[in-house]
């Protein structure tokens, strides 16, 4: 979507008025050739089709083309009749593999405004940083990690900014968790539900009160969506064949949520996870790893497998009933259950009374950029001296709340954790960190990912 975007603006900015062939979620990714007339002189593809040689080569017929995608090519994108812009294409010598489909338009779009001059590309890299973060680009890269820094700071789009402000976030203080847990979901919703325009709508908007409407709408779809895809975990998790991978079979599956679903179980069970429908003798759904597992790699390499398209750790998946128990009987030869044992790593030991605002700024200002490849950084806490334990808010306790001398120790939906914590026990801690600003006072958190008591 984000790809799209910028490409139509550009174009739009140098004097251009550009078809646009929409493509919802459910008519698969790529393009047709029934879709592209002949009447056009040029068709410019975003984020999808470098390996798509039938089609291209039947439009290419009597269109050029350009395609500008990040995505994994095979043999075929050697013989598209197309010019492809791809980092990721054979022979390519570009040393960023990990930038993003919009990120490869945003690039293009420099080369080509050295020539005409037209706009000011600032105005395009809030897409750009949101695209990173939306196709789980890894933010080791330092590319990447400067493009989310300019990006943060470089909030121009109308329909963007309406939706930041829906969702009640500060502009001007906005972080990579922000935007991958506030932002992003709510566009991949309109994709899900197959509303894909809504989305395009809310970012060609030009008049911010029309995009704040639209971007109200959305954030109440996300909202409905959120809560369709905790009850259905719920209920899968219940019918979970529990093997080395977590396999989910159903009849009817879940439609575009299938992804979602799978993600949650994955984060649940520690492990990796299929989400399936059987549609008359084949399996098909979403695949989606835990950890760093190389998933897509793995099932690829099974040579059972009918699809397993899109990226390593997150993709579409599909399998003959014929060959599903040896697909089965595959893992379970191949794989080790203590690689997804779970694991806490964290960067930085240290006491409690030791932690001063200097060193939780700097770990702050860090952590907005935190990605794929970059996480939060972790800290185990030593010698926290507990002064009090709650469960909060008081209408609805759901959170706990461990308080001490510097720090604010939290869980979120789980009123239990921490029941044999109490006042005056020593524990350490591990888990991420934040600030708490409120009234003009600062106050340090950590989000709890375990503890212990100690003596």
């Amino acid at each position: 979507m984000a790809s799209t975007v910028l490409m139509v603006n550009y174009l739009k900015a140098v004097g251009q008025n550009p078809d646009i062939i929409y493509r919802e979620r459910k008519d698969g990714h790529g393009i047709k050739a029934e879709e592209v007339s002949e009447e056009y002189d040029l068709l410019i593809i975003v984020d999808s089709s470098s390996s798509e040689k039938e089609e291209t080569n039947i439009i290419a017929q009597h269109t050029d083309i350009v395609i500008l995608d990040h995505h994994n090519t095979d043999e075929d994108s050697e013989s598209l009749d197309a010019i492809l812009v791809n980092p990721n294409q054979k022979n390519c010598n570009y040393a960023n593999k990990d930038l993003s489909g919009c990120g490869i338009v945003f690039r293009f779009l420099e080369v080509m405004d050295y020539h005409y001059k037209k706009v000011n590309l600032k105005h395009y890299l809030d897409l750009f940083g949101i695209s990173l973060l939306s196709d789980v680009m890894k933010m080791d890269v330092l590319e990447n990690r400067y493009f989310l820094q300019e990006a943060l700071k470089n909030i121009h789009n109308k329909g963007l900014l309406a939706l930041i402000n829906a969702s009640k976030l500060d502009k001007d203080n906005l972080d990579s968790q922000a935007l991958a847990f506030s932002i992003i979901p709510i566009i991949n919703t309109t994709a899900r539900n197959n509303q894909i325009k809504k989305a395009f709508s809310l970012f060609f908007e030009d008049d911010y009160f029309k995009a704040k409407k639209k971007a109200d709408w959305l954030l109440k779809e996300n909202k409905e969506r959120k809560q369709y895809v905790k009850d259905m975990t719920k209920e899968v998790e219940v019918i979970v064949e529990n093997a080395k991978f977590a396999y989910v079979i159903t009849d009817e599956g879940f439609g575009e949520y299938n992804g979602l679903i799978a993600t949650q179980i994955s984060s649940n069970l520690h492990k990796p996870s299929l989400v399936l429908r059987d549609a008359n003798g084949v399996y098909k759904g979403s695949a989606r790893t835990y950890g760093d597992f190389p998933l897509q790699s793995f099932v690829k390499e099974s040579g059972l497998v009918e699809l397993a398209a899109g990226h390593e750790s997150a993709f579409g998946f599909q399998i003959k009933e014929e060959n599903w128990n040896a697909f089965r009987q595959y893992v379970e030869d191949n794989i080790d259950e203590s690689l997804f044992e779970p694991v806490i790593e964290y960067d930085l030991e240290i006491n409690e009374e030791d932690f001063d605002w200097d060193l939780m700024d700097g770990i702050t200002e860090f952590n907005k950029m935190w990605g794929n490849g970059s996480p939060p950084v972790t800290v185990k806490l030593n010698k926290v001296f507990v002064e009090d334990r709650q469960v909060f808010p008081p209408k609805n306790p759901s959170h706990v709340k461990i308080i001490a001398d510097k720090f604010d120790l939290l869980k979120f939906n789980d009123d239990e954790y921490g029941n044999d914590v109490s006042s005056w026990d020593n524990i350490c801690v591990i888990g991420s960190l934040g600030i708490n600003e409120w009234g003009g006072q600062r106050r340090m958190q950590m989000f709890i990912e375990d503890y212990k008591k100690i003596d």
